[in-house]
């Protein structure tokens, strides 16, 4: 099953992104958290393939805990949402392994479910890569 985690402190934002996508969405498991200390623990506890990161955070910035869980989840996609459509904040987001940067302002509902859409046919081609892969391992070597 794929899985979301909104991490951002303003809760109704976090409810309607969470409602956008669970009504597109059904079978995706989507959880929230409001800090960055909370967030931790749920991706260690819940495994993500997803997160969605707001930048300012209480007590820590969203671009140092995007680079932690990076360390240790290279495998996660972050996305990180932003009011603040800054230069500076596109580079150090690609310096953290972000793999997008979204500001609120400019998105709507319609976009996260494109991106969302994007991610999930990403994820199914490799999927159907390593399926074929494993069923004919030799056709690749050379």
């Amino acid at each position: 099953m794929f899985k979301i985690l909104i991490i951002d402190p303003n809760g109704p934002f976090r409810q309607s992104l969470k409602n956008v996508l669970v009504n597109r969405f059904p079978f995706i498991d989507i959880q929230e958290a409001s800090d960055g200390n909370e967030g931790l623990v749920k991706v260690n506890t819940f495994n993500p393939n997803l997160i969605f990161l707001e930048i300012h955070l209480p007590a820590q910035n969203g671009l140092d805990l995007a680079l932690r869980i990076k360390t240790d989840h290279p495998d996660i996609i972050i996305v990180i949402l932003t009011s603040y459509d800054l230069p500076e904040y596109q580079t150090a987001a690609e310096e953290s392994g972000v793999e997008q940067l979204v500001p609120k302002d400019d998105w709507t509902g319609e976009d996260m479910i494109d991106l969302v859409q994007s991610i999930l046919s990403d994820l199914d081609s490799d999927e159907c890569e390593d399926h074929r892969d494993k069923q004919h391992p030799h056709e690749n070597s050379s």
